[in-house]
């Protein structure tokens, strides 16, 4: 009972940890199942794998260490073999994206392996003839509570960011160096595991260093490999704020314009007072002094708020908006915030020129509702709009419900940021942006959270 149990655990801490790290990085739009389904399969495929393995192990035809091993070898290789055609086949990405995971998971399982390794030969009370006798099995199990944590955060944050954000045409060349690297590795590995017991404790010392050294040259391109996707993000986000700016710059010109052109209208206004007054037709002057009243100074006499960082963003979008035909319903209720200035006009500047946008190409009824609000040190602001279609991605499945802003590419034919930079300065201050297209409707609606408590 002791020999099933011991290799049963040994098994499954080796093949069920390395599953699972190869899943992690991908979220639920990557697969083909659901990803709670995906992750129940593959670890009752662990278990049957695990509960099969002593009884194969146990044989009678099995009568020496070495060819116990070899067994072994050749079964957990058809697991794996298993496990990563069902995992190609379940992920929805690009095959780079699902090797680097692969890649990185075995990368755990190796560094495992040579730990272990490594310190069996160091206690002088040698080795069962089995797979996992009491210390290697021990051993396993500890290195497991080591590396494991590390590993899975690594994958379940770092490593997911790094997929999103990563341009598969620019790091083939780094990669292919990390994936030679990784098959070299595992090459040294199998020439180990061939070697007759005998013959083992000759060699020891002699492997220990090519394996140190292997697994040093991965860290580094591992390393190298993270850090230019950290750079190729960063320059990404730089883009991202240029094209704000320029949308921005855009948006004030346009301002610029448009007051430009009242100044000259006003010209000729007052050139037609002179003549109603030369006249002294003084219901007429009034009538259109009032008109005039107002479309000069509607924009700045509507306060939304008393913030005046957000009421300046409305008044002006809202302007915008109704130079087009777009009407617009504001509930405002928010003063003031430790929000600087230049996200606020990120956060709501990109959403109303999307919403703006969007209104532009129906044809129907026009409109934009605006709700910000503040309670209990959280900032929250939706924006819905009429929308005709959007882009999706391919990352995640439309549905209808709220979507990072990885669903949805740019409507640009030159490309744009707008969703993403939403996204981006929302979690800067410990929020998030989600986004909901309602296929059926027509709607298009934008939902930003913001933590003030992170600002």
């Amino acid at each position: 009972m002791g020999f099933y149990l011991r290799n049963f655990a040994g098994f499954f801490i080796q093949l069920g940890a390395g599953m699972f790290l190869c899943l992690m990085p991908f979220t639920e739009g990557a697969f083909l199942w659901p990803r709670r389904r995906v992750f129940v399969v593959c670890g009752v495929f662990a278990l049957l794998s695990s509960v099969l393995f002593p009884l194969i192990m146990g044989l009678d035809a099995i009568y020496s260490t070495y060819y116990m091993a070899l067994f072994a070898n050749l079964y957990m290789l058809l697991a794996l073999l298993i496990f990563i055609i069902f995992y190609f086949r379940l992920l929805q990405v690009e095959t780079i994206k699902k090797l680097i995971a692969l890649v990185l998971a075995l990368f755990y399982a190796a560094t495992q392996y040579l730990l272990v390794n490594l310190v069996t030969p160091l206690f002088p009370g040698g080795i069962l003839p089995e797979i996992y006798p009491p210390l290697t099995l021990a051993l396993y199990a500890g290195t497991a509570v080591l590396l494991f944590p590390p590993f899975a955060l690594l994958m379940g944050r770092a490593v997911r960011e790094y997929l999103a954000e990563i341009e598969i045409e620019n790091i083939r060349r780094e990669f292919s160096l990390v994936l030679l690297m990784t098959f070299l590795y595992f090459a040294i590995l199998i020439i180990d595991a061939s070697r007759p017991a005998g013959m083992l404790a000759a060699y020891w010392w002699w492997l220990v260093p090519p394996l140190l050294l292997v697994v040093a040259m991965l860290g580094v391109f591992y390393w190298t490999l993270f850090r230019e996707s950290v750079r190729r993000k960063r320059d990404s986000e730089e883009r991202k704020t240029l094209e704000i700016q320029n949308l921005q710059y855009e948006s004030i010109t346009h301002e610029m314009e448009h007051i430009r052109r009242l100044r000259h209208d006003m010209r000729h206004s007052l050139n037609h007072l002179s003549e109603l007054f030369a006249v002294g037709d003084e219901e007429a002057m009034k009538d259109y002094l009032s008109e005039l009243t107002v479309e000069i100074s509607h924009r700045d006499m509507v306060a939304y708020c008393k913030n005046n960082t957000i009421n300046g963003l409305l008044q002006y979008y809202v302007g915008m908006a109704a130079d087009q035909g777009i009407r617009c319903s504001v509930k405002a209720n928010c003063a003031d915030i430790t929000i600087a200035p230049v996200d606020l006009t990120v956060l709501l500047g990109n959403i109303m020129e999307n919403a703006i946008q969007a209104c532009g190409q129906i044809r129907g009824e026009r409109w934009i509702t605006v709700e910000i609000s503040v309670i209990n040190q959280s900032m929250a602001i939706q924006v819905i709009n009429p929308c005709e279609k959007v882009h999706p991605s391919g990352r995640y499945h439309l549905d209808g419900s709220f979507l990072p802003a990885a669903a949805f590419a740019s409507g640009r034919e030159e490309g744009g940021y707008g969703l993403q930079s939403l996204q981006h300065t929302a979690e800067k201050y410990g929020g998030n942006a989600r986004f909901q297209f309602d296929e059926q409707a027509k709607v298009f609606t934008a939902r930003v959270w913001l933590n003030l408590d992170a600002a």
